[in-house]
């Protein structure tokens, strides 16, 4: 699939989740997001203020991140991170579903906390569930897309970008087939070409997430 730098970019959330992160870069992001028209920009919670402000009357939406990068925090302190961040303007989530009770055999746990974050954004706010592919088998990684998807994400997010690998076209077509529609794909971790990108647009992510977005829309 031949994709413009331009239609690419319209897929992107444009990124910036490095733990050293400063207000400079924030303000960088923020600028790139506006100059090539990502589809969102994404911010430590920290930031959300000063990019709701960067952002405003630009059309770009402003993304944070909830339980982030391990999921490990109860389904109140989620929700209270969620709530949080809608009010300082976040219109935007990326939540961190907790790997360690899916893999502990406590599907029923992942439902609970999608459906009560699904509640506190509503109708408005866009959610997105990380499954953290890196550390799931094939079957696990369908599992948590259908569990994800019928709780109500608005997109089933593959990965964190601090696991041990990042997305595969693989993973985008395990949970194309294991979500039927029902959601969004968002490919993230490790992309850092344009053929890359092309290739996870082909199996089937409808949104990257992406921290080089700028180098990976201008060149191959």
């Amino acid at each position: 699939m031949g994709v413009s730098g331009e239609s690419l970019a319209g897929l992107i959330d444009h990124t910036l989740l490095s733990p050293g992160c400063t207000i400079a870069d924030a303000k960088r992001v923020c600028s790139e997001a506006v100059e090539h028209g990502f589809a969102a920009v994404v911010v430590p919670p920290y930031f959300v203020p000063f990019a709701v402000t960067e952002m405003a009357a630009t059309g770009i939406p402003v993304c944070s991140v909830v339980s982030f990068p391990h999921g490990w925090d109860p389904p109140a302190v989620k929700c209270d991170q969620t709530r949080r961040l809608l009010e300082m303007g976040a219109v935007e989530i990326d939540m961190v579903m907790n790997v360690s009770a899916f893999l502990s055999g406590r599907a029923g746990a992942i439902e609970d906390e999608v459906a009560a974050v699904r509640n506190v954004c509503g109708r408005d706010a866009v959610l997105k569930v990380i499954i953290e592919t890196a550390y799931l088998g094939v079957e696990q990684i369908a599992a948590a897309a259908a569990i994800t998807a019928g709780a109500g994400a608005d997109f089933v997010k593959t990965s964190t970008g601090f696991a041990s690998r990042g997305v595969t076209p693989e993973d985008i077509r395990i949970i194309k087939q294991a979500v039927g529609g029902r959601a969004g794909i968002k490919a993230a971790g490790g992309i850092r070409t344009r053929d890359q990108a092309c290739s996870l647009i082909d199996a089937g992510a409808t949104r990257l997430g992406c921290s080089s977005s700028v180098g990976l829309i201008k060149k191959r």
